[in-house]
């Protein structure tokens, strides 16, 4: 690393804050080389660049190391939940430390009907979902402490014959001795946003939960809401004994956006949209939702284009963006966007525009990427927004419009595979509709089928020897096997 690079690497540490949250180096290039969580901000990060570094892995980074970037987060708790979701979203060259699942904890949610929380090695079966792994175990033990404490989940191994402590101090629903599938389930959602780093959703989820109880009478209901809320806003403040009183989540991309473009408040949420066809055929566009700079896939959406069958960009956009809207309208979408970016130029800012306007969400603020130049275009100019090339702005913007790219072309291909592998299933006499999309939820693809033995194929529901040994010939070259009228 040059001197001057040095030197303006060790300027911009000097500004970081002294609070929890995870640290982002990055190279050149914009690519993620390591990321890292900290108690401190700035003394952890400090530490990279210290003259008396002998490992050899770290001066290989902190010569590739061209710019590090931060979320400030309120407690290392969720610090530690952060940094495990951001590595297993980027695959950090540098974080070879939790490539051994087995070696580092991970936290599981079971599935059972009514799932609990535990702590375990590794991922055993495909029931259950996992989290992590993590870097620290004391530290996740309290992260798992605290969430059995806020929420009101199962504790026990095996569900007992009756209520047991936990009920009495209302930390368990008691799922053993009575019916609350409905309000476990909304709580086992919340522990996931939780898990997320969406604190403020669980604390929002928690109010309008109080407020309902409290409408009904049921009192000791609303009171149990209210310490849980209390809980997590003392857990907040807690973290910022040792930090500036007005420190709070940095995102140092989102504070940009505001500025540049005249923002009321820095936007959380980020909704982006992306279209993808060839010729206008197979056309689908994508959603992607981040939120706080972090990629959001419980709200990412595909959509399968209907109302448009030829090559219109615009008319695609139209559609994908209405049926969001119409979701947030009627209630199945909840991840209403502070910001909504599409990918494309003027023309497709200004489609968007009137979809919102005509849905009754001209409020959200709207602006477009367009791919050539990365130029932003905005509705309150016709020239391009001057968004600093390679600065935090710039770079969280193309970071998510290349996700929307990415998730539209992965469903493109998809359903364009799929479609080609049935129009030559269609070809084989004895081989419907209902045979054909077996064969491809049991194999995947055409590919595996054309690799699999008739033994394999006679493993399918349908299929006898005869017919498997008919399909076997037909996919190596025998064409005398295809049906004269190619009817199903």
């Amino acid at each position: 690393m040059n001197t001057k690079k040095r030197d303006t690497l060790l300027h911009f540490i000097k500004t970081l804050p002294h609070t929890p949250g995870v640290y982002i180096m990055k190279d050149a290039k914009g690519g993620t080389l390591y990321i890292g969580k900290a108690g401190r901000l700035r003394n952890r990060v400090r530490s990279y660049f210290s003259k008396q570094i002998s490992s050899p892995k770290l001066e290989i980074l902190q010569k590739k190391v061209d710019r590090i970037e931060y979320i400030s987060t309120p407690t290392e708790i969720e610090a530690l939940l952060l940094e495990a979701h951001l590595i297993n979203t980027h695959h950090p060259r540098y974080n070879t430390l939790l490539k051994d699942d087995k070696r580092y904890p991970l936290l599981k949610m079971s599935g059972e009907e009514y799932p609990r929380l535990t702590i375990t090695r590794r991922k055993e079966g495909k029931k259950g979902k996992y989290y992590g792994p993590f870097t620290d175990a004391t530290l996740l033990r309290e992260a798992v402490l605290f969430i059995n404490t806020i929420f009101p989940i199962r504790k026990c191994v095996k569900l007992p014959r009756t209520p047991c402590l936990y009920y009495h101090l209302q930390q368990c629903l008691a799922p053993c001795f009575r019916e609350v599938k409905t309000e476990y389930d909304c709580y086992i959602k919340e522990i996931h946003h939780f898990l997320r780093g969406n604190k403020k959703s669980v604390i929002e989820f928690l109010k309008g939960k109080m407020k309902e109880a409290a409408g009904s009478l049921r009192f000791e209901e609303a009171a149990l809401c209210k310490r849980q809320i209390k809980a997590l806003e003392t857990l907040r403040l807690r973290a910022f004994t040792v930090a500036d009183p007005g420190a709070s989540i940095t995102l140092s991309g989102s504070i940009e956006l505001k500025k540049i473009l005249a923002l009321k408040k820095a936007p959380e949420r980020i909704m982006c949209f992306d279209v993808s066809n060839i010729q206008g055929k197979w056309a689908v566009a994508s959603r992607v939702s981040f939120y706080r700079e972090v990629a959001d896939k419980e709200n990412y959406r595909r959509y399968k284009i209907r109302t448009v069958h030829r090559i219109d960009d615009y008319a695609m956009i139209r559609e994908a963006l209405s049926r969001t809207l119409t979701g947030l309208k009627n209630g199945r979408e909840s991840f209403k966007p502070d910001l909504i970016v599409i990918d494309g130029g003027k023309g497709h800012l200004n489609v968007a525009l009137k979809v919102l306007k005509q849905e009754g969400f001209d409020t959200i603020p709207c602006i477009a990427l367009a791919k050539e130049f990365e130029e932003v275009f905005t509705p309150k100019s016709q020239k391009p927004a001057a968004l600093i090339q390679n600065g935090p702005a710039h770079n969280l913007l193309r970071r998510i419009r290349d996700e929307a790219h990415r998730f539209a072309i992965s469903y493109h291909r998809s359903l364009r595979k799929k479609e080609m592998s049935a129009s030559q299933l269609d070809s084989i006499k004895g081989i419907g509709k209902a045979r054909k999309m077996k064969l491809l939820n049991h194999f995947g693809s055409l590919d595996e089928i054309r690799r699999a033995s008739v033994d394999d194929i006679c493993k399918v529901t349908g299929f006898t020897k005869a017919l498997a040994t008919r399909l076997h010939r037909f996919l190596r070259g025998d064409q005398g096997l295809i049906s004269p009228n190619n009817s199903l």
